[in-house]
């Protein structure tokens, strides 16, 4: 993989490239407070058939973006999106999205599915409803001043300690994946709260009839909220499928050989003959 850099108005993107003079992509974006590296041990049966793209999102790894709300906010963060891959000459291409990652997907697939190939959903839901999002937008607000206000090793544990990431606890030393995800950007991190949180995030619910493109959507059996929201996004969006592996939240990290071989199968289907 190597590693470079995207100049836009906005700020300088970081993101990895496998370089692979192939005819498809897939590009991977990650979760909150996650980035790039999530990706890194992507195996090698698609790795040696797709250029792998991998951005780290605004406020997250290496990525710097100008702090301000409205650079920040979804329709400008699609749009860099979109940019940052025409620059690239990515015209059509796979789009792999987990949970904030998997969000800025939808955004981007409900109006620009005539640029996939695929779409492949872990952990995501399509927006919250109306009633939800003032209390949501008070909590992201608080816990920014957190991050904020804390040693980011401290907010981490704090963070990774919420049930929604129990199941990554159980199997494994917190103190590792915490180092794994350092350093942080408490500002950015902070600002993609404020300003890209499921909050203030428009929903897009009634938009998925839009997307035509094949997709995959991926949740844990023990993740009930998400595994819910996927059965919903599978009703709504025509030619899709659900797979529910015995994870959680986070099956990249819990099981990633299972992930990886329902992506390959997918992907496999798609391209019966490669």
């Amino acid at each position: 993989m190597k590693s470079r850099y995207y100049k836009s108005d906005l700020g300088s993107i970081h993101y990895f490239d496998s370089d692979l003079d192939v005819q498809e992509t897939i590009v991977f974006l990650h979760g909150f407070t996650g980035s790039s590296r999530d990706f890194l041990e992507t195996p090698n049966f698609i790795i040696s058939n797709y250029r792998c793209l991998i951005p780290d999102l605004p406020g997250h790894g290496k990525t710097q973006v100008i702090e301000t709300e409205i650079n920040f906010h979804t329709a400008n963060q699609v749009a860099l999106l979109k940019k940052w891959l025409t620059s690239l000459k990515q015209s059509k291409f796979h789009l792999f999205g987990y949970s904030m990652g998997g969000r800025l997907a939808l955004q981007f697939a409900v109006k620009n599915y005539h640029q996939l190939h695929s779409l492949i959903l872990v952990s995501t839901t399509a927006g919250i409803d109306e009633v939800m999002r003032k209390a949501r937008v008070k909590a992201d607000n608080e816990l920014a001043e957190k991050i904020l206000n804390s040693n980011p090793g401290d907010f981490l544990t704090a963070w990774l300690a919420q049930p929604l990431f129990k199941e990554i606890t159980d199997s494994q030393d917190i103190t590792k994946e915490v180092i794994r995800r350092l350093p942080l950007q408490p500002s950015g991190l902070a600002c993609s709260l404020k300003y890209f949180g499921s909050g203030v995030m428009p929903s897009v619910w009634h938009q998925l009839i839009n997307i035509k493109t094949p997709t995959l959507v991926i949740a844990g059996s023990k993740d009930q909220k998400y595994l819910a929201l996927a059965s919903k996004l599978v009703a709504l969006i025509e030619n899709s499928r659900l797979k529910v592996l015995p994870t959680g939240h986070a099956p990249l990290i819990e099981s990633p050989t299972l992930l990886w071989k329902q992506v390959a199968e997918f992907l496999n289907d798609l391209n019966p003959d490669d």
